[in-house]
């Protein structure tokens, strides 16, 4: 869950370019909107927002459908990228904006022989890409400086795997690491690096530091075969599979790799923040993000709240946020 974000439908957009490969590797699977969220674990919902052309999905959930369809990644992912660039680069950080919600019930219908037409509409997206951008470009050319987007990564970050333990001196803002925290260094770049690429401003790297201190008490080798649980943030490989990151930049998803297990930890929580503010919930982030770590989104928000039996999980969460974060 990079914070992802969302812009209007326009057919001449990178953001409908990509919508309209969505949609063709969707009905490869065959399966329905409800189907697809129980294999990818984001509401039917946002996928008719995301199909649609009205959001753009986390990376590891476009891998998800990728991987449900039997169809290599390749191709979206560089649509994805052009429609996350585009979409950045048209934003006006001090205009509020309205986003279009489509019809209740409503979902884009699949291409007709979608398969028979990947190639095409690839070759056509690619090009409707690059004049996309370049338009975006010329149009900027007024006499300023434009500002060149950072590279992005598969979860939406524009940050390289970070050097465990070297993160450079900064001035400190509210959520950030205390110098004195019982953080192991060795992890401390990871976790800031994860916080950072999330744009909800609840996914803090104090935050993250206070569920992986719960959790495993930082032990990457944490291993609990009886819940299904491993390693620093005590991963199930289901879950983790679904929305793994390569976060230590080795070419290889490991829940058992602190970089990995901490990066996807961000992902997932930045994702969570955003489908509970969806869904109403706005105050006590904290605790609504330790909860549905440890049980899920769906419980949280059968709960509207942590739900019972989470308490002293999130007491201890919210204990060690205090004692860890600059307030």
């Amino acid at each position: 869950m990079p914070g992802w974000d969302e812009a209007r439908q326009d057919e001449s957009t990178a953001l409908a370019t990509f919508a309209e490969g969505l949609r063709a590797v969707r009905a490869s699977t065959g399966k329905s909107l409800k189907e697809l969220e129980r294999v990818t674990m984001t509401s039917d919902s946002s996928w008719s927002r995301y199909l649609a052309g009205r959001g753009i999905p986390p990376w590891p959930v476009v891998e998800a459908l990728c991987r449900e369809a039997g169809e290599p990644a390749d191709e979206l992912r560089t649509l994805w990228e052009a429609a996350r660039d585009e979409s950045g680069r048209r934003r006006e950080p001090q205009q509020q904006k309205q986003e279009e919600q489509p019809s209740p019930g409503t979902e884009p219908a699949p291409p007709v022989n979608s398969r028979k037409r990947r190639l095409g509409w690839a070759a056509a997206a690619l090009g409707a890409v690059l004049t996309s951008i370049v338009a975006v470009l010329i149009g900027q050319g007024s006499g300023d400086s434009p500002t060149t987007p950072a590279a992005s990564s598969p979860s939406g970050a524009a940050t390289a795997a970070p050097v465990p333990g070297n993160t450079p001196s900064k001035v400190l803002t509210p959520g950030d690491l205390r110098s004195d925290a019982d953080v192991p260094a060795q992890f401390r770049g990871y976790i800031e690096a994860a916080a950072r690429r999330c744009t909800e401003p609840e996914i803090t790297p104090a935050l993250l530091a206070a569920m992986l201190k719960v959790e495993s008490n930082f032990d990457p080798n944490l291993r609990s075969p009886q819940t299904d649980e491993y390693g620093i943030a005590r991963w199930t490989p289901a879950v983790f599979n679904a929305w793994a990151v390569d976060g230590d930049g080795d070419g290889i998803k490991d829940y058992m790799s602190p970089g990995d297990a901490i990066t996807t930890m961000g992902v997932y929580t930045c994702w969570q923040a955003q489908r509970f503010k969806q869904n109403g919930l706005h105050s006590n982030f904290p605790a609504l993000i330790a909860a549905g770590y440890r049980t899920s989104d769906k419980a949280v928000l059968q709960a509207a709240g942590p739900p019972p039996g989470t308490e002293q999980h999130v007491a201890e969460v919210l204990r060690y946020l205090k004692e860890y974060g600059v307030s």
